[in-house]
């Protein structure tokens, strides 16, 4: 019987392994890429003042991201550069998925979100994706099943897997 290794490519969600509370630059890697928005500009300063024994380059996020820019400077880094990401959710979004296709690992990535996290959950009825809050029992937007939240994260589906109840039979249950 063969084995075979399949690549799952990182996905990045709600609790990433890739999200951190502070920057921390890595001591062992040459080079860093430090890309943020405005939101942390401040902490940003801070962290790289101390820091020009080392190659360090950066990528201020101003207003929308600019793709072209973006892909150009993630595809230019060599191999086993560090990536910093320091912004609100939607642009960490937007940059965690360029550098994942431009060949950065999770072991390459490293996150610090500004702001609200976002959850995601895939329903099993319709099989919708769709944002959520962080309550255990939610609403489809799509179908309007009602699912209990499952812990799991499904990177395949990309969100929480919703597992559908009927409500009606949940609450003679509980009486």
């Amino acid at each position: 019987m063969s084995t075979s290794n399949v690549y799952s490519s990182p996905v990045f969600y709600d609790n990433s392994e890739t999200i951190k509370e502070e920057l921390t630059l890595h001591s062992t890697r040459k080079k860093h890429l430090i890309i943020y928005d405005q939101k942390a500009v401040d902490d940003i300063n801070q962290a790289i003042d101390n820091r020009s024994e080392e190659e360090l380059e950066t990528m201020e996020i101003q207003g929308s991201i600019n793709l072209q820019d973006l892909r150009v400077l993630l595809y230019s880094q060599k191999m086993g550069t560090q990536l910093y990401i320091a912004a609100e959710w939607a642009n960490a979004v937007t940059v965690f998925d360029e550098a994942v296709e431009a060949g950065f690992t999770e072991d390459e990535i490293q996150v610090i979100i500004y702001g609200e996290t976002k959850r995601y959950v895939y329903c099993m009825k319709c099989y919708h994706t769709s944002e959520t809050t962080y309550d255990d029992e939610v609403q489809c937007p799509k179908c309007s099943a009602h699912m209990d939240v499952g812990p799991f994260f499904s990177k395949v589906r990309k969100g929480y897997i919703g597992y559908p109840f009927n409500p009606i039979y949940r609450e003679v249950g509980q009486a």
